[in-house]
Protein backbone atom coordinates (compact mmCIF):
# COMPACT_ATOMS: atom_id res chain seq x y z
CA UNK A 1 0.00 0.00 0.00
CA UNK A 2 1.34 3.66 -0.65
CA UNK A 3 1.84 5.97 1.94
CA UNK A 4 0.48 9.15 0.70
CA UNK A 5 2.57 12.13 2.19
CA UNK A 6 0.35 14.37 5.19
CA UNK A 7 0.13 17.81 4.86
CA UNK A 8 2.26 18.05 7.67
CA UNK A 9 5.20 16.96 6.37
CA UNK A 10 4.72 19.11 2.87
CA UNK A 11 4.15 22.13 4.94
CA UNK A 12 7.16 22.77 6.39
CA UNK A 13 9.35 25.03 4.29
CA UNK A 14 9.10 27.66 1.56
CA UNK A 15 9.69 25.96 -1.51
CA UNK A 16 6.02 25.08 -2.79
CA UNK A 17 3.72 26.52 -5.91
CA UNK A 18 1.70 28.84 -4.21
CA UNK A 19 3.10 31.78 -6.06
CA UNK A 20 2.60 30.52 -9.32
CA UNK A 21 -0.97 29.22 -7.96
CA UNK A 22 -1.67 33.42 -7.37
CA UNK A 23 -0.02 34.57 -10.09
CA UNK A 24 -2.74 32.52 -12.45
CA UNK A 25 -5.61 33.37 -10.28
CA UNK A 26 -5.14 37.26 -10.67
CA UNK A 27 -5.01 36.26 -14.43
CA UNK A 28 -7.36 34.57 -14.46
CA UNK A 29 -9.44 36.93 -12.90
CA UNK A 30 -7.60 39.53 -15.32
CA UNK A 31 -9.03 37.58 -18.17
CA UNK A 32 -12.58 37.26 -16.79
CA UNK A 33 -12.63 40.90 -16.57
CA UNK A 34 -11.25 41.39 -20.16
CA UNK A 35 -14.65 39.80 -21.32
CA UNK A 36 -16.84 41.92 -18.85
CA UNK A 37 -16.10 45.09 -19.28
CA UNK A 38 -15.79 45.31 -23.35
CA UNK A 39 -18.46 46.37 -25.23
CA UNK A 40 -17.30 43.94 -28.19
CA UNK A 41 -17.91 40.20 -26.52
CA UNK A 42 -17.14 37.02 -28.49
CA UNK A 43 -19.75 34.39 -27.81
CA UNK A 44 -17.88 32.52 -24.98
CA UNK A 45 -18.78 29.67 -23.25
CA UNK A 46 -16.97 30.07 -19.10
CA UNK A 47 -16.06 26.31 -18.62
CA UNK A 48 -16.01 27.23 -15.08
CA UNK A 49 -19.61 27.97 -14.65
CA UNK A 50 -20.62 25.14 -17.29
CA UNK A 51 -18.45 22.86 -14.35
CA UNK A 52 -18.40 24.60 -11.36
CA UNK A 53 -21.81 26.66 -11.54
CA UNK A 54 -19.61 29.75 -10.75
CA UNK A 55 -17.72 32.25 -13.09
CA UNK A 56 -14.50 32.24 -13.96
CA UNK A 57 -13.62 35.39 -11.96
CA UNK A 58 -15.38 34.26 -8.81
CA UNK A 59 -13.43 30.66 -8.91
CA UNK A 60 -10.31 32.22 -9.15
CA UNK A 61 -10.90 34.60 -6.19
CA UNK A 62 -12.22 31.15 -4.08
CA UNK A 63 -8.49 29.65 -5.05
CA UNK A 64 -7.36 32.85 -3.68
CA UNK A 65 -9.41 32.31 -0.70
CA UNK A 66 -8.59 28.99 0.07
CA UNK A 67 -4.61 30.00 -0.02
CA UNK A 68 -4.91 32.77 2.36
CA UNK A 69 -7.27 30.21 4.77
CA UNK A 70 -4.24 28.07 4.99
CA UNK A 71 -1.30 30.12 5.19
CA UNK A 72 -2.68 32.61 7.24
CA UNK A 73 -4.00 29.82 9.43
CA UNK A 74 -0.04 28.49 9.42
CA UNK A 75 1.63 32.25 10.41
CA UNK A 76 -0.85 32.31 13.48
CA UNK A 77 0.11 28.70 14.45
CA UNK A 78 3.94 29.69 13.91
CA UNK A 79 4.03 33.13 15.26
CA UNK A 80 1.55 32.29 18.44
CA UNK A 81 1.63 36.02 18.44
CA UNK A 82 -1.54 38.46 17.71
CA UNK A 83 0.54 41.64 17.50
CA UNK A 84 3.19 39.78 15.07
CA UNK A 85 0.41 38.35 13.39
CA UNK A 86 -1.59 41.95 12.77
CA UNK A 87 2.01 43.53 11.52
CA UNK A 88 2.54 41.04 9.31
CA UNK A 89 -0.88 41.32 7.25
CA UNK A 90 -0.71 44.96 7.53
CA UNK A 91 3.14 45.29 5.69
CA UNK A 92 1.87 42.63 2.88
CA UNK A 93 -1.84 44.33 2.02
CA UNK A 94 -1.51 47.92 2.67
CA UNK A 95 1.31 49.37 1.10
CA UNK A 96 0.66 48.45 -2.49
CA UNK A 97 -3.22 49.26 -1.74
CA UNK A 98 -2.23 52.96 -0.26
CA UNK A 99 -0.27 53.29 -3.37
CA UNK A 100 -2.87 51.96 -6.02
CA UNK A 101 -5.76 54.35 -4.20
CA UNK A 102 -3.21 57.40 -4.21
CA UNK A 103 -2.77 56.71 -8.08
CA UNK A 104 -6.03 56.27 -9.17
CA UNK A 105 -7.50 59.56 -7.01
CA UNK A 106 -4.44 62.09 -7.95
CA UNK A 107 -3.67 60.84 -11.51
CA UNK A 108 -5.82 58.48 -13.07
CA UNK A 109 -9.05 60.57 -12.06
CA UNK A 110 -7.96 63.96 -12.63
CA UNK A 111 -6.29 63.39 -16.34
CA UNK A 112 -9.36 61.53 -17.54
CA UNK A 113 -12.57 62.90 -15.20
CA UNK A 114 -15.15 64.96 -17.41
CA UNK A 115 -15.40 67.04 -14.63
CA UNK A 116 -13.10 70.45 -14.38
CA UNK A 117 -10.16 69.88 -11.74
CA UNK A 118 -12.02 72.15 -9.27
CA UNK A 119 -15.52 70.06 -9.78
CA UNK A 120 -13.31 66.80 -9.56
CA UNK A 121 -11.64 67.90 -6.26
CA UNK A 122 -14.33 69.68 -4.41
CA UNK A 123 -16.38 66.63 -4.78
CA UNK A 124 -16.68 64.58 -1.36
CA UNK A 125 -16.92 61.22 -3.68
CA UNK A 126 -13.28 62.16 -4.47
CA UNK A 127 -12.30 62.39 -1.11
CA UNK A 128 -14.36 59.59 0.12
CA UNK A 129 -12.55 57.04 -2.21
CA UNK A 130 -9.21 57.10 -0.44
CA UNK A 131 -11.57 55.58 2.53
CA UNK A 132 -11.47 52.14 0.67
CA UNK A 133 -8.01 51.82 2.47
CA UNK A 134 -10.45 50.96 5.71
CA UNK A 135 -10.49 47.29 5.06
CA UNK A 136 -12.78 46.61 7.73
CA UNK A 137 -15.51 49.04 5.54
CA UNK A 138 -16.97 45.71 3.30
CA UNK A 139 -19.19 48.89 1.51
CA UNK A 140 -16.51 49.56 -0.80
CA UNK A 141 -16.87 52.53 -3.30
CA UNK A 142 -16.30 52.12 -6.71
CA UNK A 143 -16.50 55.46 -8.34
CA UNK A 144 -15.05 58.89 -8.52
CA UNK A 145 -16.34 61.66 -10.03
CA UNK A 146 -16.80 61.98 -13.81
CA UNK A 147 -14.52 58.82 -13.98
CA UNK A 148 -15.60 56.03 -16.40
CA UNK A 149 -19.38 57.43 -16.53
CA UNK A 150 -19.60 56.08 -19.98
CA UNK A 151 -18.13 52.76 -20.12
CA UNK A 152 -19.85 49.51 -20.85
CA UNK A 153 -19.38 48.97 -17.21
CA UNK A 154 -19.49 52.69 -15.76
CA UNK A 155 -18.58 54.29 -12.76
CA UNK A 156 -16.88 51.66 -11.63
CA UNK A 157 -13.07 52.21 -10.57
CA UNK A 158 -11.87 48.85 -9.77
CA UNK A 159 -14.09 46.80 -9.02
CA UNK A 160 -11.42 44.22 -7.28
CA UNK A 161 -11.60 46.02 -4.41
CA UNK A 162 -14.77 44.68 -2.79
CA UNK A 163 -12.85 41.33 -2.03
CA UNK A 164 -10.36 42.99 0.35
CA UNK A 165 -12.55 43.86 3.27
CA UNK A 166 -14.12 40.45 3.32
CA UNK A 167 -10.32 39.04 3.17
CA UNK A 168 -9.84 41.27 6.18
CA UNK A 169 -12.73 40.74 8.19
CA UNK A 170 -11.54 36.37 7.98
CA UNK A 171 -7.70 37.98 9.31
CA UNK A 172 -9.58 39.03 12.39
CA UNK A 173 -11.99 35.88 12.85
CA UNK A 174 -8.66 33.85 12.45
CA UNK A 175 -7.50 35.82 15.43
CA UNK A 176 -11.16 35.68 17.02
CA UNK A 177 -11.25 31.76 16.85
CA UNK A 178 -7.10 31.72 18.06
CA UNK A 179 -8.07 33.30 21.00
CA UNK A 180 -11.00 31.33 22.03
CA UNK A 181 -8.67 28.57 21.64
CA UNK A 182 -6.05 30.13 23.80
CA UNK A 183 -8.82 31.13 26.48
CA UNK A 184 -10.40 27.82 26.65
CA UNK A 185 -7.90 25.12 26.31
CA UNK A 186 -8.05 24.52 30.19
CA UNK A 187 -11.68 23.20 30.13
CA UNK A 188 -11.99 22.68 26.22
CA UNK A 189 -10.16 20.97 23.65
CA UNK A 190 -9.49 22.38 20.51
CA UNK A 191 -10.90 19.98 18.66
CA UNK A 192 -14.05 20.21 20.22
CA UNK A 193 -14.39 24.16 19.84
CA UNK A 194 -13.68 23.82 16.02
CA UNK A 195 -16.51 20.88 16.28
CA UNK A 196 -19.15 22.98 17.67
CA UNK A 197 -18.21 25.79 15.53
CA UNK A 198 -18.35 23.93 11.84
CA UNK A 199 -21.80 22.61 13.48
CA UNK A 200 -22.81 26.01 13.45
CA UNK A 201 -21.00 27.24 10.28
CA UNK A 202 -22.11 24.31 7.69
CA UNK A 203 -26.01 24.78 8.04
CA UNK A 204 -25.58 28.62 8.11
CA UNK A 205 -23.49 28.87 5.00
CA UNK A 206 -25.86 26.15 3.08
CA UNK A 207 -29.08 27.86 4.76
CA UNK A 208 -27.87 31.50 3.56
CA UNK A 209 -26.46 29.99 0.09
CA UNK A 210 -29.32 28.20 -0.88
CA UNK A 211 -31.11 31.88 0.02
CA UNK A 212 -28.89 33.85 -2.14
CA UNK A 213 -29.39 31.50 -4.76
CA UNK A 214 -33.22 31.74 -5.02
CA UNK A 215 -33.16 35.42 -4.53
CA UNK A 216 -30.31 35.99 -7.07
CA UNK A 217 -27.94 37.65 -5.16
CA UNK A 218 -24.77 36.58 -6.87
CA UNK A 219 -22.14 38.84 -5.05
CA UNK A 220 -23.37 37.70 -1.81
CA UNK A 221 -23.49 34.21 -2.45
CA UNK A 222 -19.32 34.77 -3.98
CA UNK A 223 -19.13 36.20 -0.57
CA UNK A 224 -20.46 33.35 0.77
CA UNK A 225 -17.98 31.08 -1.52
CA UNK A 226 -15.12 33.28 0.05
CA UNK A 227 -15.70 32.71 3.37
CA UNK A 228 -16.57 28.92 2.89
CA UNK A 229 -12.91 28.65 1.43
CA UNK A 230 -11.07 30.24 3.63
CA UNK A 231 -12.28 28.21 6.18
CA UNK A 232 -11.91 25.49 4.52
CA UNK A 233 -8.31 26.01 4.04
CA UNK A 234 -7.61 26.66 7.57
CA UNK A 235 -9.47 23.46 8.66
CA UNK A 236 -7.18 22.02 5.98
CA UNK A 237 -4.25 23.13 8.21
CA UNK A 238 -5.83 22.50 11.65
CA UNK A 239 -5.71 19.04 10.54
CA UNK A 240 -2.86 18.54 8.57
CA UNK A 241 -1.55 16.08 10.71
CA UNK A 242 -4.64 13.68 9.45
CA UNK A 243 -5.23 14.87 6.03
CA UNK A 244 -2.76 13.21 3.04
CA UNK A 245 -2.34 14.60 -0.13
CA UNK A 246 -3.02 13.16 -3.63
CA UNK A 247 -3.48 13.09 -6.92
CA UNK A 248 -6.57 10.63 -6.81
CA UNK A 249 -8.32 11.82 -4.50
CA UNK A 250 -8.22 15.19 -5.73
CA UNK A 251 -9.16 13.83 -9.33
CA UNK A 252 -12.04 11.55 -7.74
CA UNK A 253 -13.68 14.36 -5.63
CA UNK A 254 -13.56 17.06 -8.82
CA UNK A 255 -15.71 14.29 -10.70
CA UNK A 256 -18.21 14.29 -8.11
CA UNK A 257 -18.73 17.95 -8.47
CA UNK A 258 -21.32 17.54 -11.43
CA UNK A 259 -23.45 15.25 -9.12
CA UNK A 260 -23.51 17.65 -6.08
CA UNK A 261 -23.61 21.08 -8.03
CA UNK A 262 -27.40 21.57 -7.23
CA UNK A 263 -27.41 20.17 -3.71
CA UNK A 264 -27.57 22.63 -0.68
CA UNK A 265 -24.15 21.04 0.65
CA UNK A 266 -22.48 22.22 -2.50
CA UNK A 267 -20.72 25.44 -1.42
CA UNK A 268 -19.25 23.60 1.66
CA UNK A 269 -18.24 20.45 -0.82
CA UNK A 270 -16.84 22.92 -3.32
CA UNK A 271 -14.55 24.64 -0.58
CA UNK A 272 -13.65 21.18 0.18
CA UNK A 273 -12.46 19.94 -3.65
CA UNK A 274 -10.47 23.57 -3.80
CA UNK A 275 -8.93 23.94 -0.98
CA UNK A 276 -7.85 20.05 -1.16
CA UNK A 277 -7.03 20.63 -5.06
CA UNK A 278 -5.38 23.89 -4.53
CA UNK A 279 -3.16 22.12 -1.79
CA UNK A 280 -1.82 19.17 -4.26
CA UNK A 281 -0.80 21.43 -6.90
CA UNK A 282 0.98 22.88 -3.95
CA UNK A 283 3.19 20.94 -2.65
CA UNK A 284 3.05 17.54 -5.10
CA UNK A 285 4.85 19.25 -8.43
CA UNK A 286 8.50 19.79 -7.64
CA UNK A 287 10.93 20.35 -10.18
CA UNK A 288 11.09 23.21 -12.86
CA UNK A 289 8.14 24.64 -11.57
CA UNK A 290 9.27 25.26 -8.75
CA UNK A 291 11.86 28.25 -10.40
CA UNK A 292 9.29 30.35 -10.53
CA UNK A 293 9.86 31.25 -6.69
CA UNK A 294 12.90 32.81 -8.06
CA UNK A 295 10.79 35.56 -9.94
CA UNK A 296 8.40 37.26 -6.88
CA UNK A 297 4.96 37.21 -6.13
CA UNK A 298 3.12 39.89 -8.53
CA UNK A 299 -0.21 38.67 -8.14
CA UNK A 300 -1.13 41.19 -5.74
CA UNK A 301 -0.40 43.72 -7.82
CA UNK A 302 -1.89 42.16 -10.94
CA UNK A 303 -4.74 41.75 -8.96
CA UNK A 304 -5.44 45.58 -7.67
CA UNK A 305 -3.91 47.25 -10.97
CA UNK A 306 -5.59 45.21 -13.59
CA UNK A 307 -9.18 46.77 -13.14
CA UNK A 308 -8.75 50.67 -13.46
CA UNK A 309 -6.45 49.82 -16.28
CA UNK A 310 -8.84 47.61 -18.43
CA UNK A 311 -11.63 50.52 -17.85
CA UNK A 312 -8.79 53.08 -19.45
CA UNK A 313 -8.08 50.61 -21.79
CA UNK A 314 -11.61 50.52 -23.05
CA UNK A 315 -12.39 53.67 -22.54
CA UNK A 316 -9.31 54.74 -24.94
CA UNK A 317 -10.21 52.05 -27.21
CA UNK A 318 -14.14 51.29 -27.13
CA UNK A 319 -14.49 48.57 -29.81
CA UNK A 320 -11.27 46.94 -28.33
CA UNK A 321 -11.54 43.34 -29.25
CA UNK A 322 -11.48 40.67 -26.63
CA UNK A 323 -8.08 39.06 -27.71
CA UNK A 324 -6.70 42.64 -27.76
CA UNK A 325 -7.96 43.60 -24.55
CA UNK A 326 -6.78 40.44 -22.85
CA UNK A 327 -2.91 41.11 -24.46
CA UNK A 328 -2.91 44.64 -24.45
CA UNK A 329 -3.88 44.86 -20.38
CA UNK A 330 -1.80 41.86 -19.23
CA UNK A 331 1.15 43.69 -20.45
CA UNK A 332 0.34 46.43 -19.20
CA UNK A 333 -0.80 45.35 -15.74
CA UNK A 334 2.19 43.56 -15.17
CA UNK A 335 4.83 45.61 -15.95
CA UNK A 336 2.55 47.92 -12.77
CA UNK A 337 2.46 44.57 -10.62
CA UNK A 338 6.40 44.22 -11.12
CA UNK A 339 7.32 47.77 -10.36
CA UNK A 340 4.67 47.26 -7.01
CA UNK A 341 6.75 44.11 -6.02
CA UNK A 342 10.32 45.44 -6.67
CA UNK A 343 9.62 48.95 -5.39
CA UNK A 344 6.80 49.00 -2.47
CA UNK A 345 5.95 45.30 -1.56
CA UNK A 346 9.55 42.81 -1.28
CA UNK A 347 11.29 46.07 0.25
CA UNK A 348 8.77 46.03 2.69
CA UNK A 349 8.83 42.48 3.58
CA UNK A 350 12.49 42.25 3.50
CA UNK A 351 13.42 44.96 5.70
CA UNK A 352 10.44 43.69 8.69
CA UNK A 353 12.34 40.53 8.06
CA UNK A 354 15.84 41.91 8.83
CA UNK A 355 14.27 44.06 11.26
Amino acid sequence: MPVFPKIDHLCNGSDNNFNLIRIICAWGVLFAHSYVLISNRPNLIDPFQAYFKIGMGTFFVTVFFAISGFLICRSLDRSRDLKKYFWARSKRIFPALIVVLLLTVFALGPIIAQDDLASYFSSPITWHYLLNINLLNTHTQFELPGVFENNPHPSTVNGSLWTLPIETWMYVMTAVIFSLCRFTKRYLAPWKLYLVLLIVFIPVICYKAEQYLTTQQDEHYSMLLFIAAFAMGSIMYSLRQHIAIHWLPALAMLCLVPWLSDNIVYPIYYSLVISYCVLAVAYLPKGFIRKYNLIGDYSYGLYIYAFPIQQLIVLQIPNITFSSMLILSTAITLCFATLSWHLIESPILNKSQKG
